[in-house]
């Protein structure tokens, strides 16, 4: 089955080098985040804001930490979506790591599974001489 990401999702990655994708970051120790790459865009400062204004919320004891760390997750989850199936490249999340440099073309999985198994073969069979 081929990639049901959005073609502006594809174009992204396509456009970046492996210097576009950076690390995300965690504004309060209390809301751990999972440490991801993604391509710089406008969605990199918003859930910088968002966990801001959770911590916020947090400190006000408007929300127990059980619901800002669901805030978080959600958010993330939610711009992930946007970026991925909807193709809202500028605030949705692009997660890549620093390998996306190296993709420069839309293929079918079959090609490159194939391409994979005679690269592999060509290093056994000349590792074997």
């Amino acid at each position: 089955t081929e990639s049901i990401a959005h073609a502006n999702f594809k174009k992204a990655f396509f456009r970046a080098s492996a210097r576009d994708a950076i690390s995300s970051v965690q504004i309060d120790p209390r809301l751990p985040v999972i440490p991801v790459r993604a391509l710089k865009n406008a969605s990199s400062e918003l859930f910088t804001a968002k966990q801001r204004e959770v911590a916020q919320l947090l400190d006000e004891g408007k929300v127990e930490m059980m619901e800002a760390q669901l805030q978080i997750e959600h958010y993330w989850a939610g711009a992930l979506r946007r970026a991925v199936i909807e193709g809202d490249v500028d605030n949705g999340s692009l997660m890549a790591g620093q390998s996306v440099g190296m993709v420069t073309k839309e293929e079918p999985v079959a090609d490159i599974i194939a391409q994979l198994m005679a690269e592999a073969a060509a290093a056994l069979e000349k590792r074997a001489a």
